[in-house]
């Protein structure tokens, strides 16, 4: 999946670039000036007759189907060869949300989805900013808060782009690198909960409980704040104390946000 974000002042809007017979999912918001509306969603198919004029250059004049083949010969083998699996993976991406900070630090915050059927690692986001005109300001290329995900789940990234220049949009791709490796298990998340402190920081505290049979390293809480309609607002990661969890053992944890939405709600994901 591939994601574009832009604005426009106008009702309408033209993309270019699009690939034939795909369908596009668009999600559309307005701004009054204060607050911006909650997302619509709408889905784009392009035409099938994009292509016509690539597959006529490509057809043989000899037949009326145009077919591309490529046979590498090899010796027969009794056993079926299982295929390769690919080295690196497009993954979804499940939504955004950018602000800027008090020294003028632009923060893109979004989730990334694995909708694969098998694992995923190595997962990494690259976002590329763009000016009115096109043309590139600033690309990066950052890892994701958790290292491995499996079919179905999801993961923050934060990228920072810092004194951030005049942009007018940006695009982001996520990939990952599919694995034969699991996620650690038998770490709990006994309880936790959100507290304001004195000067204003936004902390999830909670406490996690080793219920496995091995002893925990370097146990890392991760943690996604959303705003009351489910979108992603700000996302961070903290150690437990201890850090090492013994089997039957607890340890606390105290994730802080400087930047939050109202009436936030969480998600705890916890990895070693």
């Amino acid at each position: 999946m591939y994601t574009f974000k832009t604005s426009v002042r106008h009702t309408q809007f033209s993309e270019s670039g699009l690939q034939p017979s795909t369908t596009y999912r668009y999600l559309i918001t307005t701004f009054d000036g204060q607050a911006e509306s909650r997302p619509e969603a709408t889905m784009v198919k392009t035409h099938s007759w994009l292509f016509l004029a690539l597959l006529r250059i490509i057809a043989p004049t000899t037949s009326p189907i145009p077919v591309r083949q490529t046979v590498t010969p090899r010796p027969a083998s009794p056993t079926p060869l299982a295929s390769p699996q690919p080295s690196e993976v497009i993954l979804g991406l499940m939504g955004t949300h950018d602000y800027a900070d008090d020294m003028g630090n632009l923060h893109v915050v979004g989730e990334v989805h694995n909708d694969m059927p098998h694992n995923v690692s190595d997962i990494r986001v690259r976002i590329t900013f763009y000016d009115e005109a096109g043309n590139v300001l600033e690309a990066s290329t950052s890892s994701a808060l958790l290292d491995l995900l499996v079919p179905g789940q999801r993961t923050p990234f934060v990228m920072i782009w810092e004194h951030a220049g005049d942009w007018e949009r940006f695009s982001l791709r996520a990939t990952g690198r599919p694995t034969t490796g699991r996620p650690e298990e038998g770490l709990t998340v006994v309880h936790s909960y959100a507290r304001l402190d004195d000067v204003g920081l936004y902390h999830v505290v909670g406490t996690i409980r080793n219920d496995g049979t091995a002893t925990a390293y370097y146990v890392k809480v991760v943690v996604s704040l959303y705003d009351q309609l489910g979108k992603i607002w700000n996302a961070n990661f903290a150690h437990t104390e201890p850090s090492r969890i013994a089997p039957g053992m607890t340890a606390s944890f105290d994730c802080p946000f400087e930047y939050y939405t109202y009436r936030a709600e969480y998600l705890v994901q916890v990895t070693y």
